[in-house]
């Protein structure tokens, strides 16, 4: 069959500055990074909405932003450039170099606990493979891997629509203020808390985690009255004596003034993992190495009393 020849096709210097500019919301700012000028920027997005006939991109009061047509070709155009990365990859690992781009989704539990660890290791086996950290919500990282604005994210079960491995379990711990009636007990039986209608709760898979356990055990739901966005705001209201709240164990500081942590019972935990929108066979190799390197950290360090191994000179 024959193909017919087109003067004008897409290019991939087209797709990556319609992504930089949607990123960044902002023509000029994309040109500067992209070392070229907001007209050069503005051109290449036009011309590419010629050829396909269609708006991709429109101003708002925020700045720029796709349109429900430009948010398919932007998740189309992200795995675009995301193989054509994988691909250098391949080329340069089978030369014997390691180099090349990994982008990771991560949430406040994780960045606090794990990454700082997992980064300077990785950065020490593989100096020139750059690392671009997405800091977000659970359901924001989910998106990013759908739409493949990042290769890989940290992530808590369930995650039913994605690749997943699992890492580690995360103790579910009851916290209150120090003069509550119940901060004098050794732990909590999650029962009790139905006599305790001043729950908190905040964004997150830990919710669906709770809600399940504790209508399993009481058969009621929790009685929440507060539902927040950020941690530190959850754990202020506690130590104001706003409310109580079942949080993750690495969600939490190590020090809390005015504030009691106990564990629960029966106990309660949360899994968490790395996940992916393809097979991790299929990573690329920098994405491939992070996620073995990080199931090795975590193994050593945090399952293993903080025992490093040493393999090639490398601690981990």
């Amino acid at each position: 069959m024959l193909i017919k020849y087109e003067k004008k096709l897409m290019t991939l210097n087209q797709l990556i500055i319609l992504i930089k500019t949607v990123e960044l919301r902002n023509f000029s700012i994309a040109a500067k990074e992209l070392y070229i000028t907001q007209s050069a920027v503005s051109h290449s997005i036009s011309d590419l909405e010629s050829e396909l006939g269609i708006k991709l991109i429109q101003r708002g009061k925020e700045g720029i932003y796709p349109t429900e047509t430009g948010i398919k070709v932007l998740k189309r155009a992200r795995a675009i450039i995301a193989n054509m990365e994988q691909i250098k990859q391949e080329v340069n690992a089978s030369i014997g170099l390691q180099t090349g781009q990994v982008k990771i989704g991560s949430f406040e539990g994780v960045s606090t606990n794990f990454l700082p660890g997992i980064m300077h290791l990785f950065k020490l086996k593989y100096p020139k493979i750059n690392i671009k950290i997405f800091e977000g919500t659970e359901d924001e990282i989910k998106n990013w891997i759908l739409s493949h604005v990042i290769d890989i994210g940290f992530i808590t079960f369930p995650c039913n629509s994605l690749e997943t491995i699992h890492l580690i379990s995360d103790d579910m711990m009851m916290v209150l203020p120090e003069a509550h009636t119940l901060a004098a007990q050794k732990y909590i039986n999650i029962e009790q808390l139905t006599e305790c209608p001043m729950m908190i709760t905040w964004n997150s898979n830990c919710q669906i985690l709770v809600k399940k356990k504790f209508k399993s055990l009481t058969g009621k739901s929790p009685q929440w009255k507060y539902k927040v966005s950020n941690i530190a705001t959850l754990l202020a209201m506690i130590k104001e004596g706003l409310g109580i709240a079942i949080m993750p164990r690495f969600a939490l500081p190590e020090y809390i003034p005015n504030v009691k942590i106990l564990p629960l019972e029966p106990a309660l935990k949360r899994s968490i993992g790395i996940a992916s929108i393809i097979p991790f066979t299929d990573l690329s190799p920098a994405a491939s190495s992070f996620v073995k390197l990080s199931q090795k950290w975590i193994k050593n360090y945090i399952l293993r009393d903080n025992q490093f191994q040493i393999e090639n000179g490398i601690i981990f």
